[in-house]
């Protein structure tokens, strides 16, 4: 018998495609573990998974990794479920409540206000469950419960756009990475996997979308999943300008 590979990922609706395609392909051979961004981190981190999408933001926190696959959770400008929301302009704001299920959209948020809107807010760790408007504050939000709050805020802010104004290029959110003694036949069936997933969105939009939300525009143009050179070069950007130490050898050959 097969040792399953044991896999964590989000559990977020832009990570479904990937989930899709590791749930109906090498079944026999993945055992997927669904958790938040910064969770999914600490369960590779601490060994209990073999694989992992991770948050860019965590991967100077990891050692022993190999960045894989040709794909990855990321936006070429509007992203809609990573956004700063307020009831009152941005600058007028006294602190900025950070979202703590992912490192990488904490550390772009305080990026993109202070060195490229020039602002100077006060920022704080937010377990989202336990907020409570303010009319002061602004708060950073990610992932699906954007869909059900996204309509309670006078302004949004959307970081993929912010991003694309500032770099001219598009952003990496997550990234899929494995230990080192991972058999590369192991590292083939994930991007197939995830190909397959990838490439039947129009199940997964059917699937997933309700009444009160169309998935199709998500799907078809806030999220990208090709890691492509334009993508590697924004990651390598994200990861300067963070001061985020990670050596050129961890990263998979496509993005040499």
């Amino acid at each position: 018998m097969v040792q399953k590979s044991k896999i964590a990922m989000v559990s977020y609706l832009n990570s479904k495609p990937f989930e899709f395609g590791l749930s109906n392909m090498f079944k026999d051979e993945f055992e997927i573990i669904t958790e938040t961004p910064a969770q999914c981190a600490t369960l590779f981190k601490n060994g209990s998974v073999d694989i992992a999408l991770i948050p860019v933001g965590a991967l100077s926190d990891l050692t022993s990794y190999k960045i894989v696959s040709d794909y990855c959770i990321g936006c070429d400008g509007e992203v809609r479920t990573v956004c700063i929301f307020s009831n009152q302009p941005l600058e007028q704001c006294n602190k900025l409540l950070l979202d703590n299920h992912s490192r990488t959209s904490y550390l772009l948020s305080q990026l993109l206000t202070s060195e490229y809107l020039g602002l100077n807010l006060t920022v704080s760790p937010l377990n989202i469950g336990r907020y409570i408007h303010d009319n002061d504050n602004a708060i950073l939000m990610i992932g699906d419960k954007v869909f059900e709050y996204e309509n309670d805020f006078t302004y949004k802010y959307d970081l993929g756009i912010l991003w694309k104004e500032w770099t001219g290029l598009p952003f990496v959110f997550a990234v899929w990475v494995t230990r080192p003694e991972i058999e590369f036949s192991k590292i083939e069936k994930l991007n197939t996997a995830l190909k397959f997933g990838v490439n039947n969105l129009d199940k997964i939009i059917e699937k997933e979308s309700s009444e009160n939300l169309d998935l199709y525009y998500y799907f078809s143009h806030n999220i990208q999943y090709l890691l492509d050179d334009q993508k590697q070069n924004g990651l390598k950007l994200f990861l300067q300008k963070s001061d985020l130490q990670v050596e050129k050898s961890k990263f998979h050959s496509n993005l040499e």
